[in-house]
């Protein structure tokens, strides 16, 4: 899930305030949402997992994307896990959005249901901007968790000082869905707290992602993001916006899944 949408959720319809526009279809309603974005996350994910997990300590041979939305960012990063090594058998992408049952990309089987109440387990899964859309983040990342070694996360770091200043919370609870606003620190302590131990993280700069200079206000901006980039990502992330956090933390059947592995 990006930070610049192709087009509007719909708004709610009267009496149907709580309405969940992911499984009523609202927020997919474009199946092809996002898609510009997953050649930029998929790459960034796999630069990250290639030096945390290669495949001699920890070679992957079943993998989920839950939150797939379009699900290009599932074949991409399949293809790219086989390019590396990992013995992939298995690869599924779980949306609870009804349009995941139409998608149909090669090497991928896409499913429409909650990947935390089915019957998977899984070596790898992937949240690509997705646990900050949800409720209760902590208990979804424990659900998730339970079927899985490994989880890899994109993070969104909407609490900066651009977004403060400028009161955008309020337009990211409705567009793109937002209900947390996270920094970087928040984010890895929230994965702390819901029993993932983070190997590694690393920000990427979603400011340079084909959303995040699609507008005319971002592209004013992109040589200042860029030269903060450069400086510090922290202090971009703070200040001016448009970075993300890429982690790789293990659950714990991961962590005794690693400890099982035979020493190289």
């Amino acid at each position: 899930m990006a930070q610049a949408p192709s087009k509007e959720i719909a708004a709610p319809r009267a009496g149907r305030e709580s309405a969940d526009p992911y499984a009523d279809g609202a927020y997919f309603a474009d199946a092809t949402r996002h898609r510009d974005d997953a050649e930029f996350k998929a790459s960034e994910f796999l630069s990250l997992f290639a030096r945390v997990m290669p495949p001699a300590s920890f070679p992957i041979r079943s993998y989920a994307d839950v939150g797939t939305g379009s699900g290009d960012g599932a074949r991409l990063i399949a293809e790219g896990l086989k390019r590396g090594g990992h013995p992939l058998e298995r690869v599924k992408g779980y949306d609870v959005s009804p349009h995941a049952g139409g998608l149909a990309l090669e090497g991928v089987e896409y499913l429409h249901g909650d990947f935390a109440q089915s019957g998977e387990q899984v070596d790898l899964v992937t949240l690509l901007d997705v646990f900050e859309h949800v409720v209760d983040a902590i208990t979804f990342l424990k659900n998730v968790s339970a079927r899985c070694h490994v989880i890899g996360c994109h993070v969104p770091l909407d609490d900066s000082l651009n977004v403060a200043f400028r009161d955008l919370f309020r337009s990211k609870l409705r567009n793109p869905g937002h209900l947390l606003f996270m920094d970087g620190v928040f984010a890895l302590n929230l994965l702390s707290l819901s029993g993932l131990k983070v190997l590694d993280y690393r920000y990427t700069f979603s400011f340079q992602a084909p959303s995040g200079h699609a507008g005319v206000l971002s592209r004013i901006a992109y040589p200042l993001r860029k030269a903060a980039a450069l400086v510090s990502p922290w202090m971009l992330s703070k200040v001016f916006g448009g970075a993300s956090l890429m982690v790789v933390a293990l659950t714990p059947s991961g962590v005794q899944a690693l400890r099982r592995q035979p020493e190289q």
